[in-house]
């Protein structure tokens, strides 16, 4: 069923330059995805050399490794597979969109295979998940938190960041998106221009520069950067800055199990495709077989 699948990726830093306007799009904060048909959208001409691109089965496979979390920085992380939920919810209408409904179905079974049978028991498998254990082990554990970001991955974060000993402020740029988070967890909300350091524990999660306030960070503070780039030039010496890779570093107790689930799960992918070309053969009267579908 998924022989003409086309599926283009990418999760470089301009990945936003590239524009396929019938394809459909699903983007978080650390990557890019575009999904299409080789029958009714062309291939692009001149696909930039970060992007991936897959077609037929193999673009199944990797659309699946995606929302399994096998793709990301923390194997086996669980917010993307909400992530790719909330964005498959919204298909356009009429053919192309059931077929992205049952793609969407597929993939979310076959998921739910992998994570079930492999991805248990990896250690932190999510983004609040981490934040939530160096907050709780710090020397001198937090009570106040500010977390910066209002997006896909802020959204994740959050309840893990709100315990009964801790309060949390949110800081971001997009008014609505404060006033929907923090009506959904209790926590207070500012606009960058309006909010001031006050001691507090930092947890970042967007692409956001944070020199400004950097000289009002007092020493011992913690400072949890879940960016992939810093927009910093450096950081004060007197202050406990993580950085994202630092915690990934720091799952050294599951890289053994983490290595050996990758190779299992190799021959795992290999089969679950086989089932899904043998059951696209068994596949009768579905709008897969129409040679000419009509949008």
């Amino acid at each position: 069923m998924w022989s003409t699948l086309q599926v283009f990726h990418s999760e470089s830093s301009d990945r936003d330059l590239l524009s396929l306007p019938d394809a459909f799009s699903w983007k978080t904060c650390m990557r890019t995805v575009l999904v299409s048909d080789s029958r009714i959208h062309p291939h692009p001409e001149n696909l930039p050399a970060h992007w991936e691109s897959k077609t037929g089965y193999e673009a199944y496979r990797l659309l699946l490794e995606i929302i399994s979390g096998l793709r990301s920085k923390l194997f086996g992380e669980t917010e993307v597979l909400s992530q790719f939920r909330q964005r498959f919810q919204e298909v356009p209408d009429l053919a192309f969109g059931d077929y992205l409904a049952k793609l969407r179905d597929n993939l979310i079974e076959d998921c739910r295979t992998l994570r079930s049978g492999y991805l248990q028991n990896l250690g932190e498998q999510s983004y609040g998940g981490l934040a939530d254990k160096y907050l709780s082990e710090a020397l001198n554990p937090p009570k106040e938190i500010v977390l910066f970001g209002t997006g896909q991955l802020a959204e994740k974060i959050l309840p893990w960041l709100s315990h009964s000993n801790r309060t949390t402020k949110i800081v971001g740029r997009n008014s609505n998106r404060l006033e929907f988070l923090s009506s959904v967890s209790g926590s207070t909300s500012y606009l960058m221009e309006d909010w001031s350091p006050n001691g507090e524990a930092w947890v970042i999660a967007a692409p956001m520069d944070c020199s400004a306030w950097m000289d009002k960070l007092v020493p011992g503070n913690l400072v949890l950067d879940f960016r992939e780039e810093p927009l910093e030039e450096s950081w004060p010496s007197d202050i406990v800055y993580i950085s994202f890779a630092e915690m990934l570093s720091s799952l050294k107790e599951t890289e053994e199990r983490t290595r050996k689930v990758k190779e299992e799960l190799k021959s795992v992918l290999d089969e679950l495709l086989e089932e899904r070309e043998l059951e696209a053969h068994q596949f009768v009267f579905g709008w897969d077989d129409l040679p000419c579908p009509t949008f």
